[in-house]
């Protein structure tokens, strides 16, 4: 059990940092293809020139908490694996 959930704990928030990132950089795509800049606050296309900010600048929060609770999903895994292993018993 501890291993389910540890696996699904350590997947899921990369998992879920990837989708947003693909979201937010195909709404950015588009806004360039019709000449425009992409506004990161209103998340709508602006003509006027945009500053530079990366996906973790805006989201450091939300980044760092993600991958704190994957570093937790990968600890569980780890445990449920040494727990798993020093209960099998030898088959003779």
């Amino acid at each position: 059990m501890l291993m389910r959930l540890g696996a699904i704990v350590f997947a899921l928030p990369g998992i879920l940092l990837l989708v947003l990132y693909g979201l937010e950089l195909s709404a950015i795509t588009q806004c360039q293809e019709l000449g425009l800049n992409y506004d990161v606050i209103t998340q709508q296309c602006s003509p006027d020139e945009q500053p530079f900010n990366t996906f973790y600048m805006r989201n450091s929060t939300l980044v760092n908490g993600m991958m704190l609770l994957s570093l937790a999903g990968a600890l569980a895994l780890s445990w449920g694996m040494l727990v798993r292993g020093m209960a099998q018993q030898r088959r003779d």
